[in-house]
């Protein structure tokens, strides 16, 4: 846990570099996981257990129960989002969001899942558990793009505010 910490403050100073700075925060986290992941799998079975504590630590994460990550994670993650929003803007567009976060994803998500259902044949429960995870966007690259160029206050917790709720709109699909 420190070393996924310090890894991911590294990352994060290391995207506000002028070099770098054209890479999103989220998409460096998501490839540098992918990645990391990757080669621990390629490792035979000899490597990994020579890896000793990180190898273990590895293990102890892929194990872990997904609602208990989901549980523990989600709330700290939308309470960190809904602490930046400026709440005076969030009033005037509350309903906006609420249209787009609950019948724009159920829509979203079940236009999805009829797609995956025609064109694969999966079973209807697996195409509607993937449609609502596609349905509910995460924006925070955008979010971040639109503070940066000055756009519109009003657009950008419109964004930010649809993103909050959609999260619970999918959790409960």
């Amino acid at each position: 846990l420190i070393l996924a910490l310090i890894i991911g403050t590294a990352i994060l100073h290391l995207t506000t570099l002028p070099i770098f700075h054209s890479l999103p925060y989220t998409v460096v986290l998501f490839v540098l996981g992918c990645t990391s992941a990757l080669v621990y799998r390629s490792m035979g079975h000899h490597a990994q257990e020579s890896l000793g504590v990180f190898g273990r630590s590895y293990e102890m994460w892929m194990d872990i129960d997904p609602h208990t990550l989901i549980f523990t994670m989600l709330p700290v993650l939308l309470t960190g989002d809904a602490m930046t929003i400026d709440t005076s803007v969030a009033k005037r567009v509350a309903m906006q969001c609420l249209w787009l976060a609950g019948p724009g994803v159920l829509l979203s998500a079940i236009a999805t899942a009829g797609f995956l259902y025609v064109y694969l044949g999966w079973d209807f429960l697996l195409c509607m558990a993937v449609g609502s995870i596609l349905a509910a966007t995460d924006p925070v690259a955008v979010v971040g793009l639109l503070k940066e160029l000055g756009a519109s206050p009003t657009l950008t917790v419109q964004i930010q505010g649809e993103s909050l709720l959609n999260d619970g709109t999918a959790m409960v699909l």
